[in-house]
């Protein structure tokens, strides 16, 4: 069976994340952000969604802390409420703005002859949308959230998890994620099989890599 991540992975977060932040900037204060500014979202989303993972903040408080701190580095200080409305703002225009990286599509028909699944960090009502909103959950037999779970990668209880409910064994699983730290080193301890998924060929790990989801069918026929 083999399992996705979903952020970074299947969806194109990082441009979604960049569309929805710029609009909702322009549409509330006419501000325009400048990669600077786009950066600096990236980098505290990052750090606050980390601390919600690890259960020191909840989501909607992790979600107003951001914009606190983003309107401040934009010049604006806004009151707490303020910043709980935009993270709700926030949620509905990235929902609008979920785009599948181009290779999704071809690699689901590539592989329809195996079990697909998902193994993700987050809100499952969120991680969720983001399959329904882009037309791609029907193809996920099994969707494990970290929300659901208790415990959120790297911890191995998610992938133990995935494990179990495959019903398969252990050999017999492929993990794909784009993340070596949360994704594939978890996996490599318990013994899945994992690919990292590097699209701009940026990594220098020593781990199996591939550019391109559809690139798995080669692998998938060698492994499994």
């Amino acid at each position: 069976m083999i399992f996705f991540d979903i952020d970074n992975t299947l969806i194109d977060y990082n441009t979604s994340e960049k569309k929805a932040i710029m609009e909702l900037f322009k549409t509330k204060y006419d501000i325009l952000l400048n990669d600077e500014q786009v950066q600096y979202w990236h980098t505290i989303s990052k750090k606050y969604f980390d601390r919600y993972l690890h259960g020191e903040l909840k989501f909607k408080e992790q979600g107003k802390k951001r914009f606190c701190e983003m309107t401040n580095f934009c010049g604006r200080n806004i009151e707490e409420r303020e910043g709980v409305l935009l993270f709700c703002d926030y949620q509905f225009l990235l929902e609008k703005n979920w785009i599948l990286f181009s290779d999704v599509n071809d690699a689901i028909k590539l592989l329809k002859d195996f079990r697909l699944g998902i193994i993700s960090n987050g809100k499952s009502k969120q991680q969720k949308s983001k399959l329904l909103c882009t037309n791609i959950d029907d193809h996920f037999e099994i969707e494990l959230f970290s929300e659901d779970i208790g415990k959120a990668k790297p911890c191995t209880d998610i992938f133990w998890e995935a494990v179990r409910k495959s019903g398969e064994k252990i050999n017999d699983i492929i993990y794909v994620g784009d993340n070596v730290i949360t994704d594939i080193i978890p996996c490599e301890k318990i013994g899945i099989k994992s690919v990292l998924i590097d699209r701009k060929g940026e990594s220098d790990s020593c781990h199996t890599t591939i550019n391109n989801l559809c690139d798995l069918k080669r692998l998938v026929k060698k492994w499994l």
